[in-house]
């Protein structure tokens, strides 16, 4: 595959992260539809990163790995203790 298509591929992937990012913050409007909306935003986040490891030229592949693995470690904790009245201020 040419880097070419690659670079169309990935920003089709780009483009379809935004979509689901919108469509998360609008599912997150009411708490009967706030889980779906957090899920479809991640899955729309995890499409973005996935997009970015495979851009040409990109040399700091390892460099977003660790910031990534660094980040996860670091939120589960607090994310799994907090009490949910706390979570906005968390957030």
């Amino acid at each position: 595959m040419s880097s070419e298509n690659i670079v169309v591929l990935i920003n089709v992937a780009y483009l379809v992260s935004a979509v689901c990012f919108i469509i998360g913050l609008k599912l997150l409007g009411s708490p009967a539809t706030a889980r779906r909306g957090n899920q479809i935003a991640a899955v729309g986040m995890a499409v973005a990163l996935v997009a970015t490891f495979f851009m040409p030229g990109m040399t700091n592949q390892l460099l977003i790995l660790v910031a990534l693995i660094i980040g996860a470690v670091i939120a589960v904790f607090p994310a799994r203790t907090v009490k949910m009245t706390a979570m906005p201020q968390m957030v």
